[in-house]
């Protein structure tokens, strides 16, 4: 008797998208980030279906709900859209939908919504720095970059936010703005290498910034605190505070390149320049940019050191 003739064997990869969409969506968060390691192809599609369902997502909670039920939600969903819009290049949209899946989870639900917000922030963050150990130098200055323009997007939605001045020497151009009724601060640093420490600050800085945002456009007073293994940084807004005396931040943006980038970036945190019109950085195009901030702090605010970083190192172009 002959044998049946065996079948080829089917690939998920071979499935019709709406099926393979239909796996993906009974998949736990174990068993789908096991998916996207399969195969390239699998991890692209995992990809759009993760970004399409969170758009479905964002839609729902912008229509059909009470006020009640969708004004906070809907709020951090802006806020996490702005924050994330600027990462646009291919390998930040795969760590934005890895962070989704873990946002979308089942223990999320336990996590009101700032802390939902700031979990996928330092979330995605912590993936976005740890690339920078296997990107080339070209990927990690196009980051850099990213992540300047998402701190003058975040910034520039503050109802308090104000350019003080721009300067400019024969080594750096530079553009210093003031949130007032906001307050940043170090409360204790772990002693960790120089590299980690600013890894850090460069993660709980626009994490703690999209959060207070989220409680401005809230109406709400907030004071909390923040970090990781040893780290507490402390934050607070009051944008209804009628105090006489209320925190004030000075952000300090310092950065030396051609000057066609800092041009861009004068026209971006001046609201001059549409963030959605793309941005081509030539290759070869090198820049440093550091932060320094200084708060002027109400009288109940105790903190033992300023948030300032390197964003982009001229070091970190040759080591």
């Amino acid at each position: 008797m002959e044998e049946a003739p065996v079948g080829k064997q089917v690939r998920l990869q071979d499935l019709p998208a709406d099926v393979l969409h239909m796996v993906m969506g009974h998949l736990d968060l174990y068993h789908h980030k096991l998916l996207r390691e399969t195969s390239e192809e699998l991890k692209q599609i995992s990809t759009a279906y993760i970004l399409h369902h969170h758009k479905a997502y964002e839609v729902a909670h912008s229509e059909g709900l009470s006020e009640e039920q969708s004004s906070a939600k809907r709020i951090m969903l802006q806020v996490l859209r702005t924050a994330i819009s600027y990462f646009s290049d291919e390998d930040s949209e795969s760590d934005v939908a890895i962070s989704l899946l873990h946002f979308h989870s089942k223990e999320a639900v336990f996590y009101n919504e700032a802390d939902h917000l700031g979990k996928f922030l330092v979330h995605f963050l912590i993936l976005n720095e740890q690339a920078f150990n296997v990107f080339s130098a070209e990927r990690l200055k196009l980051r850099r970059l990213h992540y300047t323009m998402a701190i003058f997007g975040l910034l520039r939605q503050f109802r308090n936010f104000r350019i003080l001045g721009f300067g400019k020497t024969f080594w750096h151009w530079n553009v210093e703005v003031e949130l007032s009724h906001t307050f940043i601060g170090v409360i204790e640093e772990a002693k960790s290498s120089f590299n980690t420490v600013e890894s850090q600050r460069r993660i709980y800085f626009i994490s703690i910034l999209a959060e207070l945002l989220f409680h401005e456009k809230s109406n709400q007073n907030y004071g909390g605190q923040r970090g990781l293994e040893g780290t507490l940084y402390t934050y607070s807004i009051q944008p209804n505070s009628k105090a006489k005396r209320t925190p004030r931040m000075f952000i300090k943006f310092i950065v030396d390149g051609p000057q066609f980038l800092l041009e861009y970036l004068k026209d971006l945190i001046s609201g001059e320049e549409d963030p959605q019109n793309p941005f081509v950085l030539p290759p070869g195009t090198d820049f440093a940019i550091r932060v320094e901030t200084r708060c002027l702090k109400g009288p109940q605010f105790v903190y033992y050191g300023n948030l300032n970083f390197n964003v982009l190192r001229w070091s970190e172009l040759v080591e």
